[in-house]
């Protein structure tokens, strides 16, 4: 049984090595040479049909590009509207911060105002001065483009001015924990550096971003969220903080001007029926006769605002500390002039 066995598997091997020496035998493959004729041809053979692709893609008509194909100007008209809102956004959080400054200097609540969206951007627009718009216009070309100004501007100065500049450029961005610690000092001497505030996130900013420039980081620029985005995350909110600060001094400063020129503003002439129980400096009260049917005239009022019928006024000579602000509204009993000019 043993010997039978193996003579077959034997005689299996010897059929199948007959079957291999009978099969036809194939060529290797040839592989041609690379030749300067056949890289030329090859060229060639792109170029047409880069011609032939471009030939098909210019014969499309009008009006029959994909669904999906987008016009260059929608890209431009989305990035216009974006930067519209942010800077409407801007102007309202400054409007709103500077005309609360100005009327609680003359204890009055904006709240209770109903001011619109308009008016507090109208009233920031006296934020907008030329450094201003300067400055926005190149953070806006600086961040759409970073390499815009050493591709465009610097190219057009001369050595002897772009590397000195470089240079002092990159110290500053070595030093920027001394700014941000120079910015911590100044935060703990708040109330010495008035009406400078708005330079404490000012330096906060510049700190933060001078330390995300590649000379501050051995020549490479961080990325991620931790070590790229949460710093200017907190630089935005910064500058934010700087905004506000600016757009609230410079209520002030408006408002302590017009306190020092009422005589100038718009002034208020009251008659009255009824003696009114106010009092000023600078205000006088005139009896007309019992023959008028407004007995009592009152002169020496200034304007500051008038809101839904509501007059808000103070007298001439008004003191911020110990002067009241009167809220005049006019009634059958009550009569409101304006005059140019307190009187």
């Amino acid at each position: 049984m043993h010997v039978h066995i193996h003579g077959i598997t034997r005689g299996r091997a010897d059929a199948d090595a007959a079957v291999m020496n009978n099969a036809p035998s194939f060529p290797a493959p040839r592989i041609r040479a690379s030749t300067p004729e056949r890289e030329r041809h090859l060229r060639r053979a792109g170029a047409r049909r880069r011609r032939r692709r471009a030939l098909r893609r210019d014969s499309v008509p009008r009006g029959t590009e994909p669904p999906n194909a987008q016009h260059p100007a929608v890209g431009y008209t989305a990035d216009l509207a974006t930067l519209l809102s942010l800077a409407a956004a801007l102007l309202f959080y400054a409007g709103a911060v500077h005309t609360r400054a100005f009327f609680e200097y003359f204890h009055i609540d904006v709240l209770a105002l109903g001011l619109s969206f308009p008016e507090f951007v109208m009233r920031s627009l006296r934020l907008v001065t030329a450094p201003v718009v300067v400055t926005a216009v190149v953070a806006v070309l600086v961040l759409r483009d970073p390499q815009l100004l050493s591709r465009s501007v610097l190219p057009l100065l001369p050595s002897t001015v772009v590397d000195p500049c470089r240079r002092a450029a990159r110290r500053a961005a070595r030093l920027h924990l001394l700014v941000l610690c120079v910015a911590v000092i100044m935060l703990f001497s708040w109330g010495r550096i008035q009406p400078y505030q708005w330079l404490v996130p000012l330096l906060l900013a510049t700190g933060i971003l001078l330390g995300q420039s590649p000379a501050a980081n051995n020549g490479h620029r961080p990325s991620g969220i931790r070590a790229r985005g949460a710093p200017l995350t907190a630089a935005c909110l910064c500058l934010l903080w700087a905004v506000a600060l600016a757009a609230q001094q410079s209520g002030l400063r408006d408002a302590e001007h017009s306190a020092d020129h009422l005589l100038g503003r718009t002034a208020i002439v009251v008659f009255s029926t009824e003696q009114l129980s106010i009092t000023g400096r600078g205000l006088r009260m005139k009896d007309l006769g019992e023959r008028m049917h407004y007995r009592y005239r009152y002169t020496g009022l200034s304007l500051i605002i008038e809101r839904g019928g509501r007059y808000h006024a103070v007298a001439v000579g008004w003191q911020h500390d110990t002067d009241s602000t009167y809220v005049i509204r006019e009634t059958d009993d009550l009569r409101v002039e304006l005059m140019p000019g307190a009187r």
